[in-house]
């Protein structure tokens, strides 16, 4: 595997953990969406996500080509973007709710687009971080495994 040119991922991905949950769970709030039950249930979940997070970075640590070269993978560079690009598209579009009707995202609140078509938005976000963080995983993985392999 190929070793990407750039450093952002290199340093973000130990920023990134804590960085996207918090702006999912509050940032969202900043912007206009309504805070609701959803803040208190990701409250919930956010620690496990962020530890959850911190796996792949851990098993970066151990990629010797990667570390001598203060870089890491392209296509680990390319998991970690789309993971945190859903994050980011989660802040924008997870609706709230609780005892009432639905609160809007942040979207539907600025008036782009409906709490329906956001909600289906944040759902693919959820699918699409979930599976870029397994893919971030998987990458990790297989650059130590190359790493150690080509000695």
């Amino acid at each position: 595997m190929r070793l990407s040119g750039g450093r952002f991922v290199r340093i973000f991905q130990w920023i990134a953990p804590v960085l996207l949950p918090l702006l999912v769970l509050f940032g969202r709030g900043i912007i206009g969406a309504p805070m609701g039950w959803m803040t208190l249930i990701g409250g919930f979940f956010a620690p496990f996500v962020v530890i959850a997070m911190y796996f792949a970075p851990i098993i970066v640590v151990f990629d010797r080509d990667a570390k001598a070269a203060r870089s890491t993978r392209l296509f680990y560079d390319i998991a970690s973007w789309v993971t945190w690009a859903a994050l980011l598209v989660m802040m924008f579009t997870l609706v709230d709710g609780g005892d009432a009707p639905p609160f809007g995202s942040a979207v539907s609140a600025w008036g782009w687009m409906s709490s329906d078509a956001s909600s289906i938005i944040s759902g693919v976000a959820v699918l699409i971080a979930a599976l870029g963080w397994l893919a971030t995983l998987a990458t990790a993985i297989v650059g130590v495994v190359s790493s150690r392999s080509s000695r």
